[in-house]
């Protein structure tokens, strides 16, 4: 393993979106939104994704110069041609848009199509929560991607969809929840092979492919995924042999303060937080977390101790700065015992 500071693995990831054609201001938006992710301790969405989206644009599946452009506006309701676009740039601006629609109309709802896949979807919880709005998402990968079995089968027929949620709170880190509708991400499955760790049992059926999370449960998310984020927006959803399209979501903001005062939101909030931590742990149990707090307190360990990089995505790393005479990121000395905040 490898240990980098946060702010050169953000300078050599940015240089080979850059290489790859992306606008220098957006190149460094994806990279700092990637390096983010592993500051948080979710090494399955960060870095070790950037190799996968050099050959999206190889392959002509991701347009790096791209933003998206509206294509219906109806105020309140938009929707938005992706245009094949890097996800991280796509959320960023479906996510700006939502929060304008809302203040200016109390709520809002952004659906998008042809996105190319957006990484960790907590960024954009905390860029709403930051505005003073509850923010919603819902994601599919327009009928591709079918990794994950419905409760009780055996065979792919839906995508991980994730779901995320964002609502402020009176101080960072603000209540972000980002979940797959899968028992986990197949990110954080790729991610362990490559290190060698030991896929566990309950991941999988019996024919290697992910189950839901909570059973039924997960199912009926994913569901709701597929119509929101795909059917609602236009993406496309499951079915037999869908094209490559990219990622559809559908995202919505409420503005807090249309509804009451953001400062007193955010007071019951806490009280109600600190209400649901003053709880009795079961034997061994650590404290309890609100979803953001796990992320925050490793993104602290991690900025001043250093971001670890795999051996197998250093490995990719390396590649891509021969391929494009980028020099790779200093490495730390100083190797800390390693952890796996995932796990």
């Amino acid at each position: 393993m490898n240990l980098c500071r946060a702010e050169l693995l953000v300078r050599f990831v940015a240089a080979v979106l850059e290489a790859i054609g992306m606008r220098p201001v957006d190149a460094e938006y994806a990279a700092e939104v990637m390096v983010e992710a592993d500051l948080a301790g979710h090494e399955s969405h960060g870095v070790r994704q950037l190799p996968f989206w050099v050959e999206r644009a190889d392959q002509g599946l991701l347009a790096p110069g791209e933003r998206p452009v509206i294509e219906l506006d109806l105020g309140a309701l938009v929707r938005l041609d992706g245009r094949c676009s890097l996800g991280h740039i796509a959320m960023r601006e479906l996510t700006d848009l939502a929060v304008a629609r809302a203040r200016e109309h109390g709520i809002a709802g952004v659906a998008m199509r042809r996105a190319s896949y957006a990484g960790r979807i907590a960024d954009y919880c905390a860029r709403g929560a930051r505005a003073g709005m509850a923010v919603l998402f819902w994601l599919n990968d327009s009928g591709t991607g079918q990794e994950v079995a419905p409760h009780g089968g055996d065979a792919g027929r839906l995508a991980t969809n994730p779901i995320g949620v964002g609502l402020p709170r009176s101080r960072e880190p603000h209540l972000v929840l980002d979940m797959s509708t899968s028992v986990v991400a197949k990110g954080r499955v790729n991610d362990w092979r490559g290190r060698g760790l030991p896929i566990p049992a309950d991941w999988l059926t019996p024919s290697g492919v992910l189950r839901p999370s909570g059973g039924y449960k997960g199912t009926g998310l994913a569901l709701v995924a597929e119509a929101l984020a795909g059917i609602l927006a236009g993406a496309g959803s499951v079915r037999p042999e869908p094209p490559d399209g990219g990622q559809g979501v559908f995202g919505l903001a409420i503005h807090v303060a249309r509804l009451r005062p953001l400062d007193e939101f955010t007071a019951e909030m806490e009280r109600m937080l600190a209400y649901v931590r003053d709880v009795p742990l079961e034997p061994g149990a650590g404290p309890v977390r609100i979803p953001g707090e796990s992320g925050a307190a490793v993104r602290e360990e991690r900025l001043r101790d250093g971001v670890p990089v795999h051996g197998y995505c250093w490995r990719e790393l390396e590649s891509l700065a021969r391929r494009f005479g980028i020099p790779l990121p200093a490495r730390l000395e100083r190797i800390p015992q390693a952890k796996h905040p995932e796990s």
